[in-house]
């Protein structure tokens, strides 16, 4: 018995390392929408586990062998879908037969294919996180494990003895391995949904600032080797602090939700919207003409103007912004001055007027700078 014991922990312990290593394959919890590269990988790695597993055998009664392949094919079936379940499942049978064919060898074919579409269906009709399916996926894989063995050692004399170790250790260790896996795809799930909200202002739900300068950063990166086209357009609510002078800081608000709502709508798709600080915003768009640029531009400007703002309390309010434009390479060689131009043409927005739409050049440059 004590045998038995450490055979049981050995094979759990090895589970539950190769699972702990097979999270790292992704930041993400690997699912039937991954890359389907990844989740090929997966199903893969999960095979390699399952062949280790028919080496770790269980000894329940002299000259009897057991082992947890089935575990890697709960796994695939139960998180990963159905490419994974398929390759792994595969891979059991085919390295099954290249040991021996007999009835034991068809026995091993039925339970796995039987596990595997099992599960499949249990996870498709119930709630993949409940306590409910995860017990029930457990029993399933639990009993039916124990009716196969049951058929195979029908003759030895000895199903009892060897039901009553190896039905306990198949349960435990389905149990713990799903427990564990399911806890570790919940944090993956947790921490992309911080960091998600790390990177999104709370007022108007466009990027923050935080998120902007990581994009921008990215985007610098990218048109290097893509040699893209890069604009960045700065936007700024003209007299916004008369605004929150006058009506409030909750009416100020209001018109920050409302002026990131025009933008939005009037953005959709075609850049990365920010709100960088306050009544200042920004747009990077990528792959676009420069005169494209200016006329989306020029369109928010006038969505922005032309219907009023209203307040909580019901007041109407006017406002106007200004918007300066700076594009790698038509106005900027360096895409490391992007940022400074596109400001430089803001300030000269403002200081011709305000409400208008300002493109970087030269002449700007060096009316801020003296």
């Amino acid at each position: 018995m004590k045998t038995i014991i450490y055979d049981v922990l050995h094979n759990i312990t090895f589970l539950i390392s190769g699972f702990y290593l097979l999270g790292k394959l992704s930041s993400q919890p690997i699912t039937q929408d991954s890359k389907q590269s990844l989740r090929i990988l997966y199903g893969l790695c999960l095979s390699v586990l399952a062949i280790v597993l028919m080496q770790m055998t269980i000894e329940p009664a002299p000259g009897i062998l057991v082992d947890l392949r089935h575990i890697p094919v709960i796994v695939a079936a139960y998180f990963a879908g159905p490419l994974p379940t398929f390759i792994v499942t595969v891979a059991i049978i085919v390295y099954r037969f290249t040991i021996s064919t007999n009835f034991a060898a068809y026995a091993a074919c039925f339970f796995i294919i039987s596990l595997a579409v099992g599960i499949s269906l249990i996870v498709k009709l119930m709630p993949l996180y409940s306590k409910k399916t995860f017990m029930t996926v457990t029993l399933y894989a639990t009993l039916l494990h124990a009716v196969i063995l049951g058929i195979v050692l029908r003759d030895t004399g000895q199903i009892v003895e060897i039901l009553s170790v190896i039905t306990p250790a198949s349960f435990v260790s389905s149990w713990l391995t799903l427990l564990i896996i399911q806890d570790i795809r919940m944090t993956k799930l947790a921490l992309r949904t911080f960091q998600h909200k790390a990177q999104i202002d709370f007022l108007t739900g466009l990027h923050n600032s935080r998120a902007f300068s990581d994009y921008l950063t990215d985007i610098k990166r990218q048109s290097i080797f893509n040699e893209q086209q890069v604009a960045l357009v700065m936007i700024d609510i003209d007299h916004f602090k008369s605004v929150n002078d006058t009506y409030g800081h909750e009416a100020g608000d209001d018109v920050l939700r409302q002026f990131s709502k025009r933008l939005r709508d009037g953005v959709g798709d075609t850049g990365y919207l920010s709100r960088n600080g306050g009544e200042e915003f920004s747009l990077i768009i990528t792959d676009f003409a420069l005169t494209r640029v200016l006329a989306l531009a020029e369109e928010l400007r006038e969505r922005i103007e032309t219907a009023p703002f209203t307040t909580q309390t019901g007041q109407t309010l006017r406002v106007t912004a200004s918007f300066g434009v700076a594009s790698f390479e038509e106005t900027t060689a360096n895409i490391d001055h992007l940022v400074r131009h596109a400001d430089q043409a803001l300030y000269a927005s403002k200081q011709s007027g305000r409400n208008q739409v300002t493109l970087h050049s030269v002449q700007e440059e060096i009316a801020t700078t003296t």
